[in-house]
């Protein structure tokens, strides 16, 4: 088989070379504001799209948040630098350098999306995200180890496995903190736990699609046309019949969870390349649910769900996010001094 720069054999496709990425020693605390950022987005994103949800039901919503977004995302298409990362894409496909099962990572978008647009109404962006995060953080662990992603397999330690057991700790207390006034909503909260462990997967596909083709926009796109594509199978049955929606009392912010979406997905693509899947996972707990809260609190309906209970939640998971974040540097450094 022919090595990289050599011709290969006549009626094969010459090796891809992945894309080098040159990394500088501030390229994991840019990683890690670019993960805050994240958290950041798709809190808010849950809140647009939940809104988005009220107005519509949750499935036409999520089919018009997904395609306003891809329809942003193909604008990319003009440049000739997004055209050159597709056809990396491409060969990469054709030699077996990229698995093909690696561009459906966009399918767990798709799930998030309308997840969004169903439990946001019921339960509040917070307890969502909670839930979310808590299904993220159980499956990074795996993701890490079996290296799906780009970065060197990380193995589970005594203090990760600790760290993401006490983020799932903070789960519960957070979520269960409306139960005893009878609020409990498990299915909403069951789908984002599931739904959550599919975006650990979603993170590391992503990061392997961005290091082939050289622009974490084209990762954005076929995760875009991908979730796409899953959102219009899964709900045809019940849009179509449904006919145009009324979208006259929709609130023009509303409109903008698609777009959100595609800068939520580059900034990830381009993180998770530096940090790993559980170390990005974990620091976007405390920017996705600080930011909950307080849309909680802004919210009049969902105000009341912010207890004492819930704060313990949150203040659990952020302890296990730099717990973790911790753990993770620790176990690098010892890495390095047994090569050495």
């Amino acid at each position: 088989m022919p090595t990289e720069g050599q011709p290969s054999a006549p009626g094969r496709a010459a090796p891809v070379r992945l894309a080098r990425f040159r990394r500088r020693p501030s390229d994991l605390a840019l990683a890690l504001v670019a993960a805050f950022v994240c958290g950041v987005i798709l809190a808010v994103q849950s809140r647009v799209n939940g809104e988005l949800g009220t107005h519509v039901p949750s499935m036409t919503a999520a089919w018009l948040s997904f395609l306003t977004g891809l329809a942003a995302v193909s604008l990319l298409w003009a440049t000739r630098r997004f055209r050159r990362g597709v056809g990396a894409v491409r060969r990469a496909l054709a030699d077996g350098t990229l698995p093909p099962w690696q561009l459906f990572g966009g399918f767990a978008g798709g799930l998030v999306v309308a997840t969004q647009t169903y439990a946001v109404p019921l339960v509040g962006v917070a307890t969502f995200l909670i839930a979310l995060i808590g299904g993220q953080t159980v499956n990074a662990l795996v993701v890490d180890r079996l290296r799906l992603g780009p970065a060197a397999p990380q193995l589970i330690t005594p203090a990760r496995l600790a760290a993401s057991a006490l983020a799932v700790v903070g789960v519960l207390v957070a979520v269960t903190s409306g139960a005893g006034r009878g609020e409990l909503v498990l299915l909403p909260v069951v789908l984002a736990f599931v739904v959550g462990m599919s975006t650990a997967v979603q993170q590391a596909t992503n990061a392997r699609v961005t290091q082939v083709s050289g622009d974490a926009t084209v990762t954005a796109f076929i995760n875009f046309a991908t979730g796409a594509l899953l959102l219009l199978v899964i709900g045809a049955w019940t849009v179509l019949p449904e006919g145009w929606p009324d979208l006259s009392g929709v609130p023009a912010w509303a409109w903008w969870g698609g777009v959100m979406g595609v800068v939520f997905i580059i900034l990830a693509a381009w993180a998770v390349m530096h940090s790993g899947v559980l170390l990005f996972g974990l620091v976007t707990i405390t920017s996705q649910l600080g930011t909950g809260l307080v849309l909680d609190l802004l919210e009049p309906s969902t105000r009341e769900r912010v207890g004492a209970q819930m704060l313990v939640g949150v203040g659990l998971t952020v302890i296990a996010a730099a717990w973790a974040a911790v753990a993770r540097a620790r176990s690098r450094r010892a890495g390095r001094a047994r090569a050495d």
